[in-house]
């Protein structure tokens, strides 16, 4: 009766215990993210080992990254880099970089948006995210670019499933759909707000583009300049669709 005893005492101990880490999983970090969606993104601290090193002692791993390995500041550099202009919004909770998790994100949603995110903006009034991504790779940008690249267009045309990924370039029966379904700001407007040199929305029609569980995938916001992007994704909860309405029109 006493082992009894104790293996209940033990298991009520083992669920009391795993029931606020579980729960911590769905709330805010103080890096705001949600650890149940989401992954931070870090750097690997310490010297790397070889693959000869890592094949001969059986390991894999490299090292368990700590707080001060996370990387931080993407945002500043990437908008410093093409330079764009933003504001840290006071009502948004701001992240650093990091990866969205699948699962439970459903996978449209990472077909869409990607699985790497720059920066994640969470309104207070919790009906809506934002989710920044930086598309540039290079660490000197052409400043001699003003024409806006076809290249993006085929991202475009991947995000509203006109037509294959792999081709670098849409073909003109594409682009014309392409056309029909984003909205393009003037240079005068792209210049004033974020000092871009073109603004391009589109609409994202999948219903099940779906972040924890209630935030929908709607509209594409991508800022370009000197030839390189930046997209803002919009995700609302069903009550706040009718902001996003507003923005695509401008």
């Amino acid at each position: 009766m006493n082992n009894i005893r104790r293996r209940l005492l033990s298991i009520i101990c083992i669920i009391a215990y795993l029931i606020p880490a579980y729960g911590q999983r769905d709330t805010l970090t103080a890096d705001g993210l949600y650890l149940k969606y989401n992954s931070a993104c870090y750097r690997v601290s310490g010297v790397k080992p070889t693959i000869k090193e890592l094949i001969k002692n059986k390991d894999i791993q490299v090292s368990i990254p700590n707080d001060s390995d996370m990387i931080r500041g993407e945002l500043d550099r990437e908008t410093k880099r093409i330079g764009l202009t933003y504001k840290h919004l006071p009502q948004y909770i701001i992240s650093e970089q990091f990866g969205l998790r699948y699962p439970p994100n459903p996978l449209e949603l990472l077909k869409t948006v990607g699985n790497a995110i720059t920066s994640q903006w969470i309104h207070k009034d919790d009906e809506c995210i934002l989710f920044l991504k930086c598309g540039g790779i290079t660490p000197s940008p052409n400043k001699a670019i003003n024409d806006l690249p076809k290249a993006h267009f085929n991202y475009i045309k991947h995000v509203l499933k006109i037509g294959p990924f792999l081709t670098y370039y849409p073909t003109e029966k594409e682009m014309q759909k392409i056309k029909k379904k984003i909205n393009m700001w003037s240079p005068e407007k792209a210049k004033e707000t974020v000092n871009a040199q073109y603004v391009i929305t589109y609409p994202i029609k999948s219903k099940k583009s779906i972040y924890m569980g209630k935030y929908i995938h709607k509209l594409d916001l991508m800022m370009i300049k000197w030839g390189e992007r930046l997209t803002v994704s919009f995700l609302v909860t069903k009550r706040e669709i009718r902001i996003l309405k507003n923005i695509s029109k401008m």
